[in-house]
């Protein structure tokens, strides 16, 4: 939140400034009314920019071997140019490397499920994959995501939901 109050406020003296800058060349008192205008609309289209470009920024800052597997799109009634063109504000990953099976269990794999959304803190989900079954658990919390030590009481969701994580962990198998 900082950064980006701090990007706009920085754009916007930047255009204040050449505004300023062109008038006075020009040889041509700036009507005061330019002044606030130039300020809205710089802030308002700095602030779309780095709203537009969160997605693609925090998906290049991801570590080798992370796989976006989802991105959702959303509009709002604050920026109505959304509903035109929506933007990213969340999406989910896969950490490949953390990609394991089940020794004793066919079919079965253990992955870490990551949970990104613009202005919330990165969330880590570790899952259990039953490709042969269709169904999915979430591991409890603290629970380390090592095939050797699966709990027994997971608590299983059925209908290969959500599609993009069995399409991601299952489809390659």
């Amino acid at each position: 939140m900082f950064l980006t109050f701090f990007v706009s406020t920085c754009v916007a003296a930047l255009a204040i400034g050449t505004l300023l800058v062109l008038f006075r060349l020009a040889g041509r008192p700036m009507p005061g009314i330019l002044i606030p205008v130039t300020i809205g609309l710089s802030i308002i289209g700095a602030v779309t920019y780095l709203r537009y470009t969160w997605a693609d920024t925090m998906i290049e800052r991801l570590p080798e071997g992370v796989e976006v597997i989802q991105t959702f799109r959303d509009s709002s009634a604050f920026e109505p140019w959304t509903y035109i063109w929506p933007r990213a504000t969340h999406f989910v990953a896969i950490d490949r490397s953390t990609l394991a099976t089940h020794p004793r269990l066919d079919n079965v794999y253990l992955v870490e499920m990551l949970l990104l959304a613009e202005g919330n803190p990165t969330m880590s989900v570790p899952q259990v994959i039953d490709c042969a079954k269709g169904r999915r658990s979430s591991l409890p919390p603290d629970t380390p995501l090592d095939p050797e030590t699966l709990p027994e009481d997971l608590t299983w969701q059925f209908q290969r939901e959500p599609v993009y994580l069995f399409e991601a962990v299952c489809g390659a198998r």
